[in-house]
């Protein structure tokens, strides 16, 4: 079986808090909130309700008028009071207005890691419900995504309001393959474009969200993707050097700049357990995991883009794939990998590799029928 992290290990402090004036609260779980009076988080109503925030993650409750709120915090959880001039959704009014006077059909939010661009972008979307658009999301973060497990790319038209992008629930994925940008650029801009092209036709805005690659070379692999997408705005969260910098590399006068959020960076742990949290979401569950053994002279196997099939000749230590290019994998460098597995051009599912023969290779997926394997860099720990 798969080792789980624990989300919520037991609640170990609450908080009850009452509210006349307006302000903002910022919550960072593991918590769980209960609310009796008025109140938002981006942009959606959350009236006498309860909210969920996951592990690293923190939300802005924005009070308007008198409201009672109810905080159970576990572990490395917290909540505090903080000025609406460096939290919240008031730090961004321009930005939205200018997005709601030019109606662009496709946003494109770049900048640094925890910046506030999936905070940013669960914003839009729900403003944007609220103004009656069909708007759809596309996740290019490969590393920390909210759509799709690490190593993939993952896009949805969005229905109902939300208060985290993993709520939604994906329509359409990309598989890249690694979990770091570096190298793989060209890749995620083809993964990216596909994705967008994939669900433009279902909705009216388009919002593309980007991984924290931005310093140095960085800047120049943003500049390419808003380059090839044709973004009709895009925008920066974080530092202003850096927006100069992309500004003057990246000739388009629809560029916007945004302060992000008061910033607190995730831990090395936290990031960890956040990645592992989206891995298990897409292989561990429990009632549908299967065995699947495949013939591996009828598989496909991806990787970096490029389709490679098992060869007849073999050496008896590793498994030659061919192609123009030729690639001789080691049977142990593919076992506990995760992996995307595709039936014809489409991602269906996502697995481990818990065995691999000369002839024969076994996946753990809750996927029945596929004849294409995406490999990746990622092993997930498989425990008796």
């Amino acid at each position: 079986m798969f080792k789980k992290s624990c989300i919520y290990p037991g609640s170990i402090s609450s908080q009850r808090r009452n509210f006349s004036l307006p302000c903002v609260y910022l919550v960072r779980g593991p918590a769980m909130v209960s609310l009796l009076g008025t109140c938002h988080v981006l942009g959606k109503d959350i009236t006498n309700d309860k909210v969920s925030v996951e592990v690293g993650k923190i939300l802005p409750f924005d009070i308007n008028s008198p409201c009672k709120i109810h905080v159970d915090l576990s572990k490395g959880g917290r909540a505090w009071l903080s000025d609406p001039s460096n939290a919240g959704t008031t730090i961004w009014q321009e930005i939205i207005q200018r997005i709601f006077i030019e109606k662009p059909r496709t946003i494109l939010i770049i900048g640094e890691s925890d910046t506030g661009k999936s905070t940013l972008a669960t914003y839009i979307i729900n403003l944007a419900l609220k103004s009656a658009y069909t708007p759809a999301i596309v996740d290019g973060d490969v590393g920390q995504g909210d759509l799709a497990p690490p190593n993939a790319i993952g896009a949805a038209v969005v229905r109902d309001q939300i208060t985290d992008l993993r709520e939604i629930n994906t329509h359409f994925f990309e598989f890249v393959g690694n979990i770091n940008p570096l190298g793989f650029e060209d890749v995620i801009i083809k993964a990216i474009k596909n994705a967008v092209k994939e669900i433009s036709s279902h909705c009216n805005l388009c919002i593309i969200n980007t991984d924290g690659y931005i310093l140095n070379k960085g800047i120049d692999y943003k500049v390419r993707l808003a380059n090839e997408l044709r973004a009709d705005v895009v925008i920066h969260l974080g530092e202003a050097s850096i927006f100069e910098n992309f500004k003057t590399k990246f000739a388009s006068s629809a560029i916007l700049h945004g302060q992000p959020p008061c910033k607190t960076i995730k831990s090395k742990i936290e990031r960890r357990k956040r990645r592992l949290s989206q891995f298990l979401r897409y292989i561990s569950e429990d009632d549908e995991i299967k065995i699947i053994t495949k013939e591996l002279k009828n598989t496909k196997f991806v990787y970096k883009g490029i389709v490679y099939s098992k060869t007849c000749k073999d050496h008896y230590r590793s498994l030659k794939l061919g192609h123009r290019r030729r690639m001789r994998v080691r049977p142990r460098k593919l076992l506990y990998m995760f992996v995307g597995l595709g039936y014809r051009e489409e991602i269906i599912g996502f697995g481990i590799i818990t065995n691999v023969s000369s002839h024969r290779i076994t996946i753990q997926t809750p996927i029945d029928n596929f004849n294409k394997i995406y490999l990746s860099s990622s092993k997930i720990e498989i425990i008796s």
